[in-house]
């Protein structure tokens, strides 16, 4: 690869760098500190260990989702062989753009198990739609009981929230669209520019081959919006374990604030600007937090929010944000660190690649996949034991 094809990705990692240098300094590190120290060695020891069981639950969760949709694509699995190429996939996309981990799946399903390329894309891209519709369900239960503390805000929150309902009403609705008018949605993507047509085909086309499968096993599509329902609540949970832990101000009253606060914050992982989404998640989710009824300082008007003084007052709420990316930093390091190296290392960062970017035909992608994947001999009698395609 020439250095002017690698120009594109030095820059957004030269970017992000600068952005995460921008954090840690508006933060206050010595403020940081100085709450991690209040709490002493043994308070910041349970915090973590609360967290990381936290994000276990999590990531179990994931595992058990995926597994499901496999199995309504026709593709019968132990759950104990998901885990690695999921946890590799979550530490992969917290360290590049475009859910570059996904295509970890991909890989790993197609080599220890000679799963179609198809039926694995299929399975992520309506995970990622169930996701979405878990996010959104959520939100609106969140702010069903944020409204009650809605008099005591300023009119920014009450704005803020208008958004967040709209923007949820909008999605679910096009996710229905998705569903029941295919035929629109296929016109809508032919207006878009022939290279981003082609991404957005391929992705519908997944999905489309993917959710003819729940139309038929109802209870799976279910499970599904359950589970990706039940992934959000925790994450959120983990903000509000952080937020308390810093604030100790905080009451249960805040906590519909920190589930939306967190589900707000992780939308910007589904298309993120920078890697990791980094700086957009911290920000997003300070601003939603500060509102709650018992943060410490006053919430402030949209149109005032790049002052220098209102900018500060985010400082309580980033630090917890930045204590979430983290934990999680450090788990999904040493998780899926340990993952991408058992299930190939260098191989498994070689072949990643943005799987909405996949334009070829289903046989060529599986001709491609059978040149760079090479079976092991050994793991032949199992796979012809677990692949019962046509229960």
């Amino acid at each position: 690869m020439t250095f002017r094809e690698r120009l594109p990705s030095i820059l957004i990692y030269t970017i992000t760098i600068v952005v995460l240098i921008g954090i840690i300094l508006f933060i206050q590190p010595p403020r940081l500190m100085e709450d991690l120290l209040d709490l002493g060695l043994w308070g910041v020891f349970i915090l973590f260990l609360v967290l990381l069981l936290l994000y276990i639950a999590d990531m179990l969760i994931r595992i058990y989702r995926w597994q499901i949709l496999l199995i309504v694509q026709g593709v019968k699995l132990p759950l104990k062989s998901l885990v690695l190429p999921v946890v590799s996939a979550l530490a992969i996309n917290l360290f590049t753009i475009a859910r570059a981990g996904e295509t970890v799946r991909m890989y790993a399903l197609k080599r220890n198990y000679e799963t179609k390329y198809s039926d694995t894309l299929s399975s992520i891209v309506i995970e990622q739609v169930l996701s979405i519709v878990g996010l959104l369900f959520v939100i609106a239960t969140s702010l069903f009981f944020v409204g009650s503390s809605l008099l005591q805000n300023s009119e920014t929150i009450q704005q803020l929230v208008v958004i967040i309902f709209l923007s949820s009403v909008l999605g679910l609705i096009a996710l229905f669209l998705m569903m029941l008018k295919p035929d629109l949605i296929e016109r809508l993507i032919r207006i878009f520019p022939t290279f981003i047509e082609k991404r957005l085909n391929s992705a519908y086309q997944a999905f489309q081959t993917g959710i003819k499968g729940l139309r038929l096993k109802p209870l799976h599509l279910i499970l599904g919006i359950i589970t990706s329902a039940s992934i959000w609540v925790i994450e959120g949970i983990m903000i509000y374990v952080i937020a308390i832990t810093v604030l100790p101000d905080l009451t249960l009253i805040d906590f519909p604030w920190a589930i939306a606060a967190s589900c707000a914050g992780n939308i910007t992982f589904i298309i993120p600007i920078l890697p990791g989404a980094m700086g957009e998640y911290e920000f997003v989710l300070a601003f939603i937090l500060m509102n709650s009824p018992n943060y410490p300082i006053e919430a402030f008007p949209i149109e005032n929010l790049w002052t220098l003084e209102n900018l500060w007052a985010l400082g309580p709420a980033a630090r917890i944000a930045f204590i979430d990316r983290l934990a999680k930093s450090l788990m999904l390091g040493l998780f899926g660190g340990y993952a991408t190296l058992r299930l190939g290392g260098k191989e498994i960062i070689r072949l990643r690649k943005d799987f909405f970017s996949v334009s070829k035909k289903p046989n060529e992608l599986e001709k491609e996949m059978d040149v760079d994947v090479k079976i092991k001999p050994t793991e032949r009698t199992d796979k012809a034991n677990l692949r019962n395609r046509n229960d």
